[in-house]
């Protein structure tokens, strides 16, 4: 079904957090013949919109380019290096985006919408196939005022998924990328702002669909077929459940670095075997009090100090005392709107 919107406003927005299946749904809606679908990250509200506006459009398209993701699709290097854009017209795509970003007839138009519709003619479509074009950033979770603001008819998917998973993730992709800036407190403090956000949208206070990565991979064809639902195209078995970037066959991004050949329940249960005692320990010390809205039972029967004190696997010193002291302040700032 075509939509009756102007091109902006057909926006779709995916938010999370880091390993909690963004990635993975993007994938799965990655062929509709109705969806328009940026393969990376652009980090447009979070920071384009934030940190870079003051310096201008220029810097804004410079960020988007060489910094952000979705640099990889004008060219730059991939950040990570598990992206493969060999076949893709990157070249192309920077040059009609930076004509469309700098033309004086478009001085006023959003700069996420030309990266949209230059992304769209450089694949040949055209905007008429389009019923959804859809941006995913997990940090969007922070931004859904500003996204409703700007783009009133956007759709909103939210994922969310166990927090002692997530943890385990993250330790794993740590492992594999030493970064030294794994940062426990983000991992927590990250999942209570999605599944604040996730609470309020199955409120009907924020618009939006909340998709459980739980759900996702043991119910795919229904969870699926409920994403298509919202977002008002037609559900296809044959397409949405095959996870597809730019339209070639994707093994998924594991931190485990185990590649699938489908959909896995696999890494749902993974945390349990790869999680000591403290580390579920320091997830359930933050996270209990919301865990069970969302089918996540806490394991362990009661808070200890020892599960707030204990270095997590992977935590640098620097890390360790930073994730402590921002806990603290997070704990006394709820005990301080409580009271009043």
């Amino acid at each position: 079904m075509i939509s009756k919107l102007r091109f902006e406003q057909r926006a779709c927005f995916v938010a999370g957090q880091a390993k909690s299946g963004t990635t993975l749904l993007m994938a799965l809606l990655d062929s509709h013949p109705e969806l328009l679908v940026l393969p990376e990250e652009t980090a447009y509200f979070p920071t384009v919109l934030t940190k870079y506006a003051p310096r201008g459009r220029r810097a804004q398209f410079d960020y988007l380019t060489e910094q952000s993701l979705s640099n990889v699709l004008f060219g730059g290097p991939c950040k990570w290096g598990k992206r493969n854009y060999a076949t893709f017209p990157r070249e192309k795509f920077l040059q009609m985006f930076e004509r469309a970003a700098f033309d004086p007839a478009n001085a006023q138009e959003d700069l996420l919408v030309l990266m949209v519709k230059a992304y769209a003619a450089t694949l040949g479509r055209s905007p008429d196939t389009v019923t959804r074009w859809v941006e995913k950033t997990p940090a969007n979770r922070n931004h859904v005022s500003a996204i409703v603001s700007l783009f009133p008819h956007a759709k909103i998917l939210i994922t969310l998924r166990d927090p002692r998973a997530i943890l385990a993730a993250q330790i794993a992709l740590e492992r594999t990328r030493q970064t030294g800036r794994f940062s426990t407190y983000y991992v927590i403090a990250h999942w209570r702002v999605a599944a604040k956000l996730a609470r309020r949208v199955r409120d009907a206070k924020v618009p939006g669909l909340v998709v459980q990565y739980e759900r996702l991979v043991h119910e795919p064809a229904r969870t699926m077929e409920e994403v298509c639902g919202y977002l008002e195209i037609e559900f296809d078995p044959e397409t949405v459940l095959t996870p597809t970037k730019v339209g070639r066959f994707w093994s998924g991004n594991s931190a485990a670095r185990i590649n699938f050949s489908q959909i896995s329940t696999e890494p749902v249960t993974r945390w349990e075997r790869e999680l000591s005692k403290d580390e579920i320990g320091w997830v359930e010390w933050h996270c209990r009090d919301l865990m069970p809205e969302f089918g996540y039972e806490p394991r362990l029967s009661r808070r200890e100090l020892r599960y707030f004190v204990r270095p997590i696997r992977g935590e640098r010193p620097r890390e360790y005392l930073k994730s402590r002291a921002y806990s603290l302040r997070d704990d006394w700032i709820r005990g301080a709107v409580e009271r009043v």
